[in-house]
């Protein structure tokens, strides 16, 4: 499938899922304060290789995503997330689909997904659970009639996330939120994947448009 279309097929379940949820809860609120968009930026540490001299190092990731509340308070949402991660590694494996052996990887992974949010106290508590698509770009050195050129190759791989945060309101509708995360990456094909897994912790905001 292409990433287009995975993205357009994303955003209309989402409003399937948004009508059906509005009917049943019949709320009388504007439809656009139920919009939340978080965004958010962290670290990314990849976990699960068993190549011990990988040197996967910590990398950047950075959140924007789309949440839809049928309801405020204690109640179900559902969120589309968008996160662009980038690490650095040293040394690869001899089947990775890469043969840059110091480099960087880039995965952009998108995923949706239903949560539940609670408030506790003075901060709300939330937990999310997304399956998705991960692709990951590589760099590859290619030897072309006496030239070198380097390419990027891609790699699609079925995602799962498992997010929890707390949030903690300045305003009505805008919060600061806390959120530890945990991405797996299905294996593909024979080669081995240089960021099976990974626990992320980011810093950021939550807000609607109007």
């Amino acid at each position: 499938m292409k990433l287009s279309s995975l993205i357009i097929a994303c955003i209309l379940l989402l409003l399937i899922t948004f009508g059906y949820s509005d009917i049943c809860y019949g709320q009388s609120n504007s439809i656009m304060s139920k919009f939340y968009f978080p965004g958010a930026i962290g670290l990314s540490q990849p976990l699960g290789n068993v190549k011990t001299d990988l040197d996967m190092q910590a990398g950047l990731m950075i959140t924007t995503a789309l949440e839809f509340r049928p309801v405020e308070g204690n109640a179900l949402f559902y969120r589309f997330n968008y996160d662009a991660i980038t690490n650095h590694y040293k040394e690869v494996y001899l089947n990775s689909p890469t043969n840059v052996n110091t480099g960087k990887l880039s995965s952009s992974i998108f995923s949706i997904g239903v949560g539940y949010r609670r408030k506790a106290g003075a901060i709300k508590l939330f937990g999310l659970i997304q399956p998705g698509l991960g692709i990951n770009s590589y760099d590859r050195v290619n030897l072309k009639t006496g030239t070198i050129a380097v390419d990027q190759v891609s790699r699609r791989h079925l995602s799962f996330k498992l997010s929890a945060g707390a949030e903690y309101y300045l305003a009505e509708h805008f919060a600061l939120v806390f959120e530890p995360s945990y991405f797996y990456l299905s294996p593909h094909s024979n080669y081995h994947l240089l960021n099976p897994q990974s626990l992320n912790v980011s810093l950021g905001f939550t807000t609607v448009l109007f």
